[in-house]
């Protein structure tokens, strides 16, 4: 997650210049070529943390950096309404690989070793890139393309776009929030399984596959409920039901009860960023999309970093159990506050898609009011 803070702000700038199609195709391969070094290195017999931490990073940073272009271009393929539907099958895809992928890593990597396996993962990116290159249209971004301004001037434009369109600034902050105070039990599923439950790896895996199940779950019925359902109030309801699904994960007395637990914060989790993140790309500016996507997906990795050491240290001093209900406490303050703060918040949230004006014609202060 630590390039997505500076690889992500790279890639906006890049999404907001060029055709953002191609901008995530060499990104693709970018990460194929990393990929692929590191199956060679692993090959060779290489097993020193320092150069596989460098290839991982590598890797990890050509996939930040393609992001914003990849997020940027869904909204140019479907109606704002259907923004939500196409965020929640990222989610499915998403998900469902953290479930099949690491089951299909076991088998390849029991029959042909790591190196192959990770040779094959890297040759799964270059189909991607193939895959978005069928793609036959433009994804260029519409309105002045800021060439004669420097990347300094043009992040600074991107950070303008996003103060001054309510509902992005707003969906930011909220994700902020989340990753900060309830995202960060995902990290912590191993050492809460052995800690609270004495489990190993198959406890902590199936506790892993019970939240991308239950995110899929939770992703089908937050899209069917916006149908019926404002944003804001869909947000609201869900900071009542995902801290109440966090204590429970929390609280649970034995590893039978964990499974479930586990899926119903995995879809109170899903439930949370679809919507806010749908709201984002409705509302981002098409000239400065790609920034303020990056500024997105930045301030996510950031923030969820920072929750792992504030709720890992809390565990520390205290128990996972502890730092797990003060995170859900944490998310319920922070989000009474945001609505302290911004007396309008419903209105951000539910507005419809603000097209006009770009980076370049940004003015005024905006913000949370």
């Amino acid at each position: 997650f630590m390039p997505q803070g500076i690889a992500s702000p790279v890639g906006g700038i890049l999404a907001d210049r060029y055709d953002r199609r191609k901008v995530f195709a060499m990104a693709l391969m970018a990460q194929a070529a990393a990929t692929t070094a590191l199956a060679v290195v692993l090959g060779a017999g290489v097993r020193t943390p320092a150069v596989l931490t460098v290839l991982i990073l590598v890797g990890s940073a050509a996939g930040s950096t393609g992001a914003p272009a990849y997020s940027a271009m869904q909204p140019d393929l479907v109606p704002p309404e259907e923004l939500m539907a196409m965020v929640s099958l990222g989610v499915y895809s998403w998900n469902g690989g953290r479930i099949v992928g690491p089951m299909l890593g076991t088998v390849l990597a029991l029959w042909w070793g790591p190196a192959w396996t990770v040779g094959f993962n890297a040759a799964t990116f270059v189909v991607m890139a193939v895959a978005v290159t069928l793609v036959r249209r433009p994804f260029i971004p519409h309105g002045a393309v800021e060439a004669d301004r420097s990347v300094l001037t043009r992040l600074k434009n991107g950070y303008r776009a996003l103060r001054v369109t309510p509902g992005c600034l707003h969906g930011v902050v909220l994700l902020i929030i989340f990753n900060l105070t309830a995202v960060p039990f995902m990290g912590l599923i191993p050492i809460y399984v052995r800690a609270n439950f004495h489990g190993g790896t198959g406890l902590a895996g199936m506790v892993a596959s019970a939240q991308g199940v239950g995110a899929i779950i939770g992703g089908l019925f937050v899209t069917l409920l916006a149908t019926r359902r404002p944003r804001s109030s869909i947000v609201a309801g869900l900071i009542v039901v995902l801290p109440l699904a966090l204590v429970l994960y929390a609280l649970v007395p034995n590893s039978t009860l964990l499974v479930p637990a586990a899926t119903l914060l995995g879809g109170s989790s899903a439930s949370m960023f679809i919507p806010v993140s749908a709201i984002i790309q409705r509302d981002a500016p098409s000239i400065s999309r790609g920034r303020i996507l990056a500024i997105q997906q930045a301030s996510m990795g950031t923030s969820y970093g920072i929750g792992l050491l504030m709720i890992g240290a809390i565990g520390d001093l205290t128990s996972l159990r502890v730092a797990f209900s003060v995170g859900a406490a944490g998310l319920v303050a922070c989000f009474v506050a945001l609505t302290i703060r911004s007396r309008h918040w419903r209105a951000a949230l539910d507005g419809a898609p603000k097209r006009t004006g770009g980076s370049q014609s940004v003015s005024g202060s905006g913000g949370i009011r």
